[in-house]
């Protein structure tokens, strides 16, 4: 996982007379200071779910036997960094446990804190341990707890138990661990002499809003403020983009206070939770506004087995799925262009911590986009909401941190856990491609049972679960993805020109006049289809490219290592293409067009490369081949020959 980061506020407040959080340091409804409480960052507090909070009733009867401290209470949980889930319970105000999930068990852990013990300490039935006060002297926290001071406790322990101990007027967390000797012993996790006693008030999601109302009101009027500003210096027409979820649900709550209907976008890209539809669906007729629904005719699973499964760090998919049928619809809807509002947060990801107000879309020409909620934190989103009157996505209640497709790898791992549960049919299909896919690549079945096909890259924490349970991240060459390229250097043997000869294998998913129609690219191209050759003249040298994957390049030195990259790029960009058009475009001249893969007009192409810019299959070629550069530089061999080379792309990229 990325690193902590912290983008705005980390702290809440609580006003202990209403026993409600603030989102400021004042209660709007009995106007009396809140207690500040510090929250680990980034800080984005969230109100629990039903799922959430019978997930947490569940832990809390199994090991201590009681569960009513959560009965009608408003949790909330702030998450924090970890290998998957884990959060921060905050029941009235104090910090009673952190939430977990635990990866190869794939079950949810509890890690108890000070207050909570404080709190189960006359209410546990079990997992308690009865201490001897008298044994305990000076400094304990952090010492083993001595058998003598038990007087009485738990038969059996288990290494990780998070133990209640109750030692006269202390209460504290003892955690089962195992010594040196391996005999388990409780571990004095902390200790505290204050008394945790539930208020008697329980008060509602609406008591909440009232609380907030004025900090709330103040959130509106900054970015209605903001929104008009800008909008008041700009002719272009404005849209909304709803997926569905609570972030876009608050900006078009925004946007109906500056128009009164507002148009609404949403990609159907095939891969949407089936209640998301229906919620998008429903929000705009039971509002009466304009729904533009893109359907992005999904080919993912055809895609998947050209690209592998999308990762955190390998969204191909946002391209394939989104970004293609969405700029094909703004630039038939907008010719001129559009302003588009967002529900991008600066809380979500290191990658969106730096939002801007007004951006323009680096892939949509055209578009502007404006993020009004950037700096708001996901209760705030929330209360807002129902300051609204407006129910969220049912799934919510369903503990989903996030809306978006039902395979997304940029969900929790917890997340696909309970997704066998709430959506066996979609779970089922996801995962029998997978365990193919992995049976493919020599993997481990815990390589997805354990979701660590999420990534390309694995992070630290999951790079050490790995070696820790001996599981081999490295990918087996046996995908249909394969790629090698193997390269000879050196003085052509027909002149004083510097040579290249090249063998590049890749994936044939389009026929070599494809690949000759794309050449143009790099410039002017002749094609001899009974020999299966082509022949480009490029600026600096030409380039001879065959049918069986031969490459032949006479150049200056550097030009003709600029041509090998630039030719095999152009090679694995046909054949990987995804028919997304957003080359088509970016094309300011008009000379690129896609039907099964890319076609280019030579006497319209200047070669400026536009067309690269968004492109998924592009984005993957420059990955395998900067990966085959730097490897031929650790390479020594020298001779009349050159240097061979050899490259395979096994996923690992």
């Amino acid at each position: 996982m990325p690193g902590t980061f912290t983008p705005g506020k980390s702290e809440l407040f609580w006003c202990d007379q209403c026993n409600l959080p603030l989102l400021s340091h004042e209660c709007s409804a009995c106007k009396s200071p809140g207690r500040k409480i510090e929250l680990s960052p980034p800080g984005d507090i969230r109100l629990c779910s039903k799922r959430g909070k019978e997930i947490l009733s569940g832990i809390f009867v199994e090991i201590y036997g009681c569960s009513d401290l959560l009965e009608e209470r408003i949790i909330l949980l702030n998450k924090i960094a970890g290998q998957d889930r884990r959060d921060q319970v905050i029941l009235d105000g104090r910090h009673i446990a952190t939430l977990w999930f635990d990866v190869p068990a794939q079950s949810f852990r509890l890690d108890l804190e000070s207050w909570g013990a404080a709190l189960l300490a006359s209410r546990a039935k079990k997992g308690q341990v009865i201490c001897d006060e008298k044994g305990l002297k000076g400094h304990i926290k952090g010492k083993w707890l001595a058998e003598q001071a038990i007087i009485s406790g738990p038969d059996q322990l288990a290494e990780g138990d998070n133990l209640v101990l109750k030692m006269g007027k202390f209460s504290g967390v003892g955690v089962a661990r195992k010594k040196k000797d391996g005999i388990i012993s409780i571990r004095i996790k902390d200790v505290t002499k204050s008394a945790f006693v539930l208020s008697e008030k329980q008060p509602t999601i609406q008591d909440a809003v009232s609380a907030n109302i004025d900090h709330l009101k103040a959130l509106e009027r900054a970015a209605l403020s903001e929104m008009k500003s800008y909008l008041s210096r700009n002719r272009l027409p404005v849209n909304v983009s709803f997926s569905g979820g609570k972030d876009s649900l608050a900006c078009l709550c925004l946007a109906e206070k500056l128009t009164s209907r507002p148009e609404i976008i949403f990609i159907n890209t095939g891969l949407e939770f089936p209640e998301t539809v229906e919620y998008v669906r429903e929000t705009a007729r039971a509002r009466r506004l304009r729904l533009k629904e893109i359907d992005a005719d999904s080919s993912f699973f055809q895609q998947v087995n050209i690209f592998g499964p999308p990762a955190k760090d390998y969204r191909w998919c946002c391209k394939t799925n989104k970004l293609g049928p969405m700029t094909d619809f703004l630039k038939k809807s907008y010719p001129k262009g559009c302003v588009t509002i967002e529900g991008r947060r600066i809380y979500e990801s290191f990658n969106r911590s730096s939002i801007k107000s007004v951006e323009r879309n680096p892939y949509v020409p055209g578009q502007t986009t404006l993020a009004p909620i950037r700096n708001w934190r996901a209760l705030e989103v929330m209360l807002y909401i129902y300051w609204k009157g407006i129910e969220p996505n049912p799934l919510y209640q369903e503990d989903m941190e996030r809306i978006g497709c039902w395979l997304c790898p940029a969900a929790l791992q917890s997340e696909f856990h309970a997704l066998k549960a709430t959506h066996p049919m979609l779970y089922q299909s996801w995962t029998a491609w997978l365990y193919s896919w992995a049976r493919q690549n020599s993997l481990d079945r815990r390589y997805i049972d354990w979701g660590f096909w999420r990534w390309k890259r694995h992070p630290p924490k999951i790079r050490e679960l790995a070696k820790e349970k001996n599981i081999d991240l490295s990918l087996g060459a046996a995908g249909r993805d394969k790629v090698e390229l193997n390269v000879v250097r050196g003085r052509s043997p027909c002149g004083l020109e510097y040579s290249i000869e090249a063998r590049l294998s890749v994936p044939q998913n389009h026929p070599f006049a494809s690949v000759v129609a794309a050449l143009p690219i790099l410039g002017e191209t002749t094609y001899a289809e009974e020999l299966g050759a082509a022949v480009v003249k490029a600026d600096k040298g030409r380039v001879s490219v065959f049918a069986n994957g031969q490459i032949m390049i006479i150049a200056g030195k550097e030009a003709a290592e600029e041509l090998l990259q630039s030719v095999c790029r152009m090679v694995l960009r046909v054949q990987m293409c995804t028919g997304c058009k957003i080359c088509e475009k970016n094309c300011p001249r008009g000379a690129i067009t896609v039907s099964d893969t890319i076609a280019v007009d030579g006497n319209k192409c200047d070669r400026c490369q536009k067309c690269a810019k968004g492109c998924i299959a592009e984005e993957r070629a420059g990955r395998i081949m900067a990966h085959a550069a730097q490897t031929a530089k650790s390479s020594s061999i020298r001779s009349r020959e050159g240097s061979v080379r050899e490259f395979k792309d096994d996923n690992r990229l």
